[in-house]
């Protein structure tokens, strides 16, 4: 089941001793709260361009009432980031209409999302950080993929920020059990459900 706000189990590294009595779901929830900003922290800024290789601002994806930011793994190679960003792009407008204007990031270089977008017929915005350094700044990155010959090394986890017009970070949204491995990945939020949460603001 998908839940939104700290309900994430994540697996950052650090290991819960036995002598302590948190039980699993207490351990996750502080594991969420630090991945990523906490609601009411300011944004990073972005290092990013779009599809057209145009660098783009936090400020300058904004409506009236902020943006959504979407990370996501990788538009290229993984089917499941493709199904979700093809979902939410039909949703585009209503989102823009509530004032919350959607932008998917990922890894992929500009090129692979122009690609993509012209073989998908996609209107959303796409973003390109490349070299992680948006990823690292919001410190999402999946630390599954430590080896830097991997595929995935460099890619956040699925994860959605909702921010304001003054850059706070109001709302996130993640996704249910676990990094890498255990698939965590596989299970998205839906376009609906995080719709809704803007719609209701």
């Amino acid at each position: 089941m998908l839940r939104f706000g700290l309900a994430l189990v994540l697996a950052l590294g650090a290991s819960v001793s036995l002598a302590t009595a948190q039980s699993p779901a207490q351990a996750a929830a502080e594991a969420a709260e630090a991945f990523g900003p906490r609601v009411g922290e300011t944004a990073p800024a972005l290092s990013v361009v779009d599809a057209e290789g145009e660098a783009r601002s936090l400020e300058g994806l904004m409506g009236a009432g902020g943006v959504v930011l979407y990370f996501n793994r990788s538009l290229d190679w993984c089917p499941i980031c493709l199904r979700q960003t093809l979902e939410l792009d039909a949703h585009v407008d209503a989102f823009e209409e509530a004032g919350w204007p959607v932008a998917v990031l990922t890894y992929d270089p500009a090129e692979t999302l122009a690609q993509v977008a012209d073989r998908r017929g996609l209107t959303m915005t796409l973003l390109s950080d490349e070299g992680s350094e948006t990823i690292d700044a919001f410190g999402v990155r999946d630390p599954i993929y430590a080896d830097p010959d991997h595929l995935a090394h460099g890619v956040p986890y699925p994860i959605t920020f909702v921010i304001d017009r003054d850059g706070v970070v109001v709302a996130k949204f993640w996704h249910e059990a676990g990094l890498g491995q255990d698939r965590g990945y596989a299970t998205r939020i839906s376009a609906e459900d995080v719709l809704a949460a803007v719609q209701s603001r």
